[in-house]
């Protein structure tokens, strides 16, 4: 009875091990695979929160700047602006330095502006290159900034971001198949002397695979369901933290995300598996009792 309490204790312990393991690995290639089916829009993102800041004139009507605004919103180039005045850009300064400037100069030196966000067509060196020098023409306004350099650096890092996540994900696929397959086979090296007597009394090589092939079919999909409920919480944490990232939420590449991960979990789990009893199978007495 002690006995069998030991082996119960065993098999359950090596179950949850192997099932934390396949678990772990599933949630880090669901984790890459969700940021390298969303590299397209999270380059569109980036982009499109391209900020040019467009400073009016000082002296500028109301009436001119609102004006000036839809003829901007009117743009080919333009997906959405946001009026800054005078006071409020005094009172962001004085949120983002900590003490009050205008005390010290005595009045407001800060000019109003518009906040042009770019669509992304149009995100790139050359055309807001373009677009800067177009808007500079307008006789409502006194200066056109961006910083090209965070342009340059979406253009250049996205396409080898692209690369690098590629090739990450085809090496942690090759390092989570061999974990997987090295912890099933660790399962199963406890069972090699009674796969090795089944086969000796004439059982068939199905009827001996069979409940090992069940067991880790259960073991596959626990294990995907958890992959699945970790990845699905780090992707509400992820837009919770930034709300901006909720677009990268497509239900469609999210659901054949969770579709691909559930597949590769039942396949290297049965695969895995059907090799490492097939290999105990294939061995005579002494190699089992040396291995």
């Amino acid at each position: 009875m002690g006995e069998r309490r030991i082996i119960r204790r065993h098999t359950r312990s090596s179950n949850v091990g192997t099932i934390v393991g396949i678990t772990l690995v599933l949630f880090m290639l669901g984790l890459l695979g969700f940021m390298l089916l969303n590299a397209r829009e999270l380059e569109r993102h980036f982009k499109e929160n391209v900020k040019v800041d467009i400073y009016l004139k000082r002296d500028l009507k109301e009436v001119d700047v609102m004006k000036f605004r839809k003829q901007l919103e009117a743009e080919v180039f333009t997906r959405e602006t946001r009026y800054v005045t005078a006071d409020e850009a005094a009172e962001q300064l004085k949120k983002d330095m900590g003490e009050d400037f205008l005390g010290v100069l005595g009045a407001n030196p800060l000019l109003p502006s518009i906040e042009l966000r770019m669509k992304e067509a149009y995100a790139a060196p050359d055309s807001l290159k373009w677009v800067a020098e177009h808007l500079r023409q307008d006789a409502s306004v006194h200066e056109v900034k961006y910083n090209p350099v965070v342009v340059q650096n979406i253009d250049a890092n996205m396409g080898r971001l692209r690369w690098i996540m590629l090739g990450f994900s085809a090496l942690l696929l090759v390092i989570a198949v061999a974990l997987i397959n090295n912890t099933i086979r660790l399962a199963i090296y406890s069972k090699r002397f009674l796969i090795r007597t089944m086969h000796l009394v004439g059982a068939t090589g199905w009827f001996i695979k069979r409940p090992f092939l069940g067991t880790s079919l259960w073991q596959g999909i626990v294990a995907s369901i958890l992959a699945i409920g970790l990845l699905a919480g780090s992707i509400r944490l992820l837009v919770q933290w930034q709300p901006d990232l909720a677009a990268l939420v497509q239900p469609e590449l999210l659901a054949m995300l969770l579709g691909g991960i559930v597949v590769l979990g039942l396949l290297i789990s049965l695969l895995s598996t059907a090799l490492a009893v097939r290999r105990y199978l294939r061995m005579n007495t002494d190699d089992i009792n040396w291995t």
